[in-house]
């Protein structure tokens, strides 16, 4: 693999009234008591649920009534059908299922005039719809009844224009509602003022059937007697005592954080990806993002032996994982997908991955499919790309009744509509790389981000640095790309450039709050995260302080 040198539902049903009314100003109560009506599903048909905590939407009609939900495919029939708009969100992160210590909040809807009310109060709850002026609607989402570490106080406002919602401040600005009449009602519970699902590319392909370039490199220039998938990596970093150390035209630079610290392995092992996933939920990431490719000539997946590990591993619950399709046009076109296998590829992807029920989804419930490059599907032109992709729509349609969520590489520079695309993302910038400036990288990220699709996954870029690639893969040192500027102060920026544009974003797409990283495990490429024996957990710790990951206890660096 030559990574990123190579690259240059049916919805819920809205009652709506159009009459208008005033509006009562219920109390909010701390009670218990009275029967629990029927509860309605705020879910988009045929889509999976999502682990993570979900945006509470905030959507408004013409009137500036306000409407809340989870529910994506409530959203848009509210917006397509009724005149709504959704808001940029800012009233937290609730959970679709109840968890240790949570607190159901439900929604109300007034029987003769538009309005929503939520309310954590069971005895609230009773007795509106009792009076005979509210209908029950059902559960929103989960709160949690007690103030936690993290967690932010939702409250309810009432006031001469309907409810409002505000988290406390900084989150929030309650003063504000208060100064415009509004009245404090009582709390709804406290919630995740952001919440950020953040993952990792991983390259599988450190396994004796993978990197067959560098294995037979390690024969012809470092003199192997067995095959070596870490030839290069192994001797530029003097982790290994067995080999001489070898730094080629850098003689100065210090490559010892080249050696993981679990050592070097072998991800066809099982237990050597249950230390990866140990070690990435620990530190609060959510999941992996496997790089797919496929061997046109033997009509089967290849370099999937990192995956198949991820798949058996006893602890693969702990994180989710979604693929990445890289069908590239090089090397005699043996990872190209030819169009004459869509379909078989499409069925592959489907039965084995999509099926899973920890396949990465997005907010709405979508799987979320990755296109890391498009080159080599077909002939490589948006038509090729499109059939492609509405063949894998197809068969998710049909095999599993749901839609799935396209995202192309921002790098390629598509036109998304013509290829089927539902939005993009980044992962190591190519122009950035190409520059030579890991600072260059980060005060570019802003413009970067800017140019994304209004469905975008941000990223961080960990360091790109190929030198360990020479002369195995890059013959001539002075093509070797790095950045020799890179830190761990820059790369802090990084992350905290990456979480300031999440929180100040105006986007309202069901990915906003994702972030791709690149990477857990390129170590050929200098791009990785995974703890090494140098520098520990360092990399997991900026990303756990700077994205507010909350998830797991704290980075374990050897599981």
């Amino acid at each position: 693999m030559r990574g990123i040198r190579g690259m240059l539902a049916a919805a819920a049903s809205l009652v709506l009234v159009a009459a208008s009314a005033q509006i009562a100003r219920p109390e909010a109560e701390a009670g218990t008591a009275g029967a629990t009506p029927p509860v309605v599903a705020f879910a988009a048909a045929g889509q999976g649920a999502v682990r993570d905590p979900l945006p509470l939407l905030q959507l408004e009609n013409g009137a500036g009534t306000p409407l809340w939900t989870l529910s994506r495919a409530e959203a848009d029939a509210a917006v397509a059908g009724h005149g709504f708009r959704l808001l940029p969100n800012r009233l937290g992160y609730l959970r679709q299922a109840a968890f240790t210590g949570s607190q159901p909040v439900y929604r109300l809807t007034r029987v003769v005039a538009t309005g929503w009310l939520l309310t954590a109060s069971t005895s609230e709850r009773d007795s509106l719809v009792a009076s005979g002026a509210f209908r029950y609607e059902g559960v929103v989402g989960h709160t949690a009844a007690r103030p936690a570490t993290g967690l932010a106080l939702l409250s309810r406002f009432s006031g001469p224009a309907g409810w409002r919602l505000s988290m406390e401040a900084p989150y929030g600005d309650p003063d504000a509602l208060l100064a415009q009449g509004y009245r404090r009602d009582g709390p709804l519970g406290y919630v995740h003022p952001q919440w950020n699902r953040v993952g990792a590319l991983y390259f599988g392909t450190w396994n004796a059937d993978s990197n067959a370039r560098i294995i037979q490199g390690g024969y012809d220039f470092y003199k192997r007697t067995y095959p070596d998938w870490w030839a290069g990596v192994r001797d530029y970093s003097g982790g290994d005592p067995s080999v001489p150390v070898y730094k080629g035209q850098w003689p100065d630079a210090d490559f010892s954080d080249r050696v993981p610290s679990i050592g070097f392995y072998d991800d066809a092992q099982v237990s050597t990806v249950e230390k990866h996933i140990s070690q990435a939920s620990s530190a609060g990431l959510d999941y992996f993002t496997f790089y797919w490719y496929w061997n046109a000539a033997e009509r089967t997946e290849r370099h999937a032996a990192g995956l198949r590990s991820f798949l058996r591993a006893g602890n693969r619950d702990a994180l989710d994982f979604g693929i990445s399709v890289c069908a590239h046009a090089w090397d005699g076109g043996i990872l190209k997908i030819p169009a004459d296998q869509y379909g078989l590829v499409a069925d592959t992807l489907v039965s084995r991955y999509l099926a899973q029920p920890t396949y990465l989804r997005a907010n709405d419930g979508r799987p979320i499919v990755w296109l890391c490059d498009t080159r080599g599907i077909g002939a490589g032109a948006a038509a090729d790309v499109r059939s492609f992709v509405d063949t894998l729509r197809a068969r998710a349609r049909t095999a599993l009744g749901e839609e799935i969520l396209v995202l192309a590489h921002q790098d390629l520079g598509l036109a998304l509509g013509p290829v089927g695309a539902d939005g993009d993302y980044c992962a190591a910038p190519y122009a950035a790389v190409r520059a030579g400036s890991y600072a260059g990288y980060v005060r570019g990220q802003k413009a970067t981000f800017d140019r994304g699709a209004p469905a975008y996954v941000r990223c961080v870029m960990s360091d790109f640095d190929e030198r360990p690639r020479y002369p195995i893969l890059v013959p001539d040192a002075a093509d070797a790309l790095f950045l020799p500027d890179q830190s761990f102060d820059l790369f802090t920026q990084a992350a905290r450039n990456t979480a300031t544009d999440i929180a100040r974003s105006t986007r309202t797409s069901v990915v906003d709050n994702l972030v791709l990283v690149y990477a857990w495990n390129e170590w050929h490429e200098g791009g990785y995260i995974e703890p090494n024996a140098r520098d520990g957990c360092r990399y997991l710790d900026i990303l756990r302080q700077e994205l507010k990951l909350t998830a797991g206890s704290g980075c374990v660096a050897r599981p």
